[in-house]
């Protein structure tokens, strides 16, 4: 006579391979590995490929045929170097309709403020002026503030002259075309040749410093944010009471400001350079 047996019900699909319970596919990473290694240059070959992923020449052959097929990415016959494919440009453009600077720069605005303790304003261009667009306010009691869609004007902010240091020719000569020039303290640059003077320090410093010239006793710093094709889209600042901004103070916090801003870039277009050193201002 049969014992009795205790059926378990049966799961459907493949079963689990340690690699999936760990969450990750093997095969999916290594393909990753092979897309970030193609996009660093403009052709390889299949043993150079295999050699800077360290990846076996078969498996990476097999993996670059799938890739193909998706057309993720390209093989020249006639050189037998790789590249990557279209479809990659189109998941990539696909990213560049939706990409939204306040939302990917948010955590590093909360994290700026946790490390500095001080008001962190993230501004973007609307035509030819900066536009507050988000925001982490400092809790000391004396603080500076910029509400939410405020604008920054470019001759008296920290941001705005991080922005004209980086321009172009062009877009500089425009933007100083529209500049009023209004006078908000006396502080407050009333030329383009004064403005200019301080936009040549900027240069050189690495970071623009507002010093009391939009409200009298605030200080802030500024770095720019760029886009793919390296333009400036707009500027993450650092603002605090002149009181709490010294000297040596305003050089730790440019820092951290010119390190914030090289994050949004890179979490925005991809690429990292927001160094201001080595521009030439007199075209």
């Amino acid at each position: 006579m049969m014992e009795d047996q205790v059926l378990l019900p049966r799961r459907r699909g493949r079963p689990a391979s340690p690699a999936a319970e760990g969450g990750e596919v093997q095969s999916l990473d290594r393909a990753i590995v092979l897309l970030r290694v193609l996009s660093e240059a403009d052709g390889m070959s299949l043993s150079d490929v295999a050699r800077r992923a360290d990846l076996p020449a078969s498996t990476v052959h097999r993996l670059l045929a799938t890739l193909q097929k998706r057309q993720l990415v390209s093989h020249d016959q006639e050189n037998g170097l790789w590249t990557v494919g279209l479809g990659l440009f189109r998941i990539g453009a696909a990213y560049l309709r939706i990409r939204k600077l306040p939302e990917i720069g948010r955590p590093v605005v909360r994290r700026l403020l946790h490390e500095t303790e001080e008001t962190v304003n993230l501004s973007m261009f609307d035509g030819s002026e900066l536009v507050v667009v988000a925001q982490a306010e400092g809790h000391a009691p004396v603080r500076a503030f910029f509400r939410l869609g405020a604008r920054l004007p470019l001759h008296a902010s920290a941001a705005g002259k991080c922005i004209l240091a980086v321009a172009s020719p062009a877009f500089r000569g425009a933007c100083l075309a529209s500049i009023r020039y209004e006078a908000f303290t006396v502080r407050t640059h009333r030329s383009e040749r004064e403005l200019m003077d301080d936009v040549e320090q900027v240069v050189g410093r690495g970071f623009a410093l507002d010093d009391e010239e939009h409200t009298l006793g605030m200080r802030a710093v500024a770095a720019p944010i760029f886009n793919e094709w390296g333009e400036p889209i707009g500027a993450v600042s650092i603002s605090a009471p002149a009181v709490r901004m010294s000297d040596d103070r305003v050089q730790r916090l440019g820092r951290r400001v010119i390190a914030a801003a090289e994050e949004m870039t890179r979490l925005y277009s991809g690429g990292s350079e927001t160094r201001l050193s080595g521009l030439d201002l007199r075209d």
